[in-house]
C-alpha cells in the first residue's frame, strides 16, 4: 500500500467516524436524575429537549408551595440537553417532579381539546 492509499483510507474512516451518533445512551435514557445524597435538592437532565418543556415545566414547578427554587438551563447549543434545577420542601424532588410533570401533561391535554372544538365549530 503506498503513502495516498493510506492517507485515503485515513479520511475514509475519519468520514465513518464523524457520521456516527456520538452519544447513543442519551437519545435511549428521556432523562436521568443526577446523583446527590439529598431527597430535596437535586438536578434532572432531559435529553432531547429545550426551552419549551423547560420553561412550562419550571413555571408549573416554581408556583407549587413546596417548591424553593426552581431553574433550568441548557449548558451548550451543541449538547441535546436540559438540565432543571430543583429544590423542595417537605417533599422529595422526584414527587414535585413527577406532580409538576402530571399537571403539565393535563394542562396540554386541556388546550388539545379545546384546539380541536374550535376546529370543528369552524
Amino acid at each position: 500500500m503506498n503513502s495516498s492509499e493510506s492517507e485515503e483510507q485515513d479520511v475514509n474512516i475519519e468520514e465513518e467516524e464523524l457520521s456516527k451518533p456520538i452519544i447513543l445512551a442519551q437519545a435511549t435514557k428521556g432523562m436521568e436524575i443526577q446523583e446527590h445524597s439529598d431527597p430535596f435538592n437535586g438536578t434532572f437532565v432531559f435529553f432531547d429537549e429545550d426551552h419549551t418543556l423547560g420553561n412550562s415545566l419550571r413555571y408549573i414547578l416554581a408556583n407549587q408551595p413546596n417548591v424553593e427554587f426552581c431553574g433550568y438551563s441548557l449548558p451548550h447549543p451543541s449538547e441535546n440537553k436540559m438540565n432543571m434545577r430543583l429544590q423542595t420542601v417537605n417533599e422529595t424532588k422526584e414527587k414535585i417532579m413527577n406532580d409538576g410533570l402530571k399537571c403539565l401533561s393535563q394542562i396540554c391535554d386541556i388546550i388539545e381539546d379545546k384546539f380541536k372544538k374550535a376546529l370543528e365549530n369552524k
